[in-house]
């Protein structure tokens, strides 16, 4: 921010009240203060401006989120603190069918109207380390891969994730039902002789719209198609970090212009 905008920015709250400062601090804050590094918003975001305007900070998306994958930023998001996003290294978006997150926004930082997978979109995958692709080299699965996934989930007891029985863990919740299937779906790899875990548990309705494994030089690698939302499962479930999202962008901006 210049002097000019701060000065700019202190007269338009001079005179407004703590009231006044509190009710507009995310409409002016929002946009001088918003963050260096886009951060991957929760499905059915409106535009990143007006979503820092509107997220309240309430985390009522995050706690009805079956996967755990939304966070609320911390003091790092300069005017974005509080505001909700997704780490798709700890945590990606699983697309839940109703999208509860959407449902339980209160202020329209999600979009009421854009609760179906077809108004989804929240970003772009890209291959940012094609040589550390398994399928590339041919490589097995490692259980550290598998086992890694076990720390990203909440529901099961300390006990259930050292001993990985998962087929046994009782299922007395939805949240906890859909985690323990994840994983399920998960430990069909273990130790598998080709690794396809980001085209097969893509949880886009359609996931070979979205990306598919094609080949190259002997082996195999992911591709990124024109249905990919941005969710990143692929980058949380990746065992060698071949992937990231770019939130916001489009397949258009990354892979046509490109």
């Amino acid at each position: 921010m210049t002097d000019k905008q701060r000065r700019d920015f202190i007269k338009k709250m001079a005179g407004l009240g703590v009231l006044g400062i509190a009710a507009a601090a995310g409409i002016y804050g929002a946009k001088y203060f918003k963050n260096e590094e886009l951060k991957l918003r929760p499905p059915g975001a409106v535009e990143e401006d007006n979503f820092l305007a509107l997220c309240i900070k309430c985390g009522q998306c995050l706690q009805v989120c079956p996967y755990d994958s939304i966070l609320l930023e911390d003091l790092n998001g300069k005017a974005g603190v509080g505001t909700a996003y997704i780490d798709p290294h700890k945590r990606g978006c699983y697309l839940c069918k109703a999208f509860p997150c959407i449902l339980a926004c209160p202020s329209g930082a999600l979009d009421h109207e854009k609760d179906d997978i077809k108004y989804v979109h929240m970003g772009m995958a890209v291959i940012v380390n094609e040589n550390a692709c398994l399928a590339l080299h041919n490589k097995p699965v490692p259980d550290s891969a598998i086992d890694r996934i076990y720390e990203h989930t909440k529901v099961l007891s300390k006990k259930e994730i050292e001993e990985k029985k998962i087929e046994d863990v009782p299922n007395p919740s939805e949240k906890r039902e859909l985690q323990t299937q994840l994983l399920k779906k998960l430990e069909k790899f273990r130790n598998a002789k080709n690794c396809t875990i980001c085209a097969d548990l893509c949880p886009y309705p359609n996931p070979s719209l979205a990306i598919g494994m094609i080949e190259k030089n002997g082996g195999y690698i992911p591709e990124i198609r024109e249905k990919c939302v941005g969710c990143g499962a692929c980058v949380e479930l990746c065992p060698t970090n071949v992937l990231s999202i770019v939130p916001r962008a489009t397949y258009e901006e990354i892979y046509k212009k490109a």
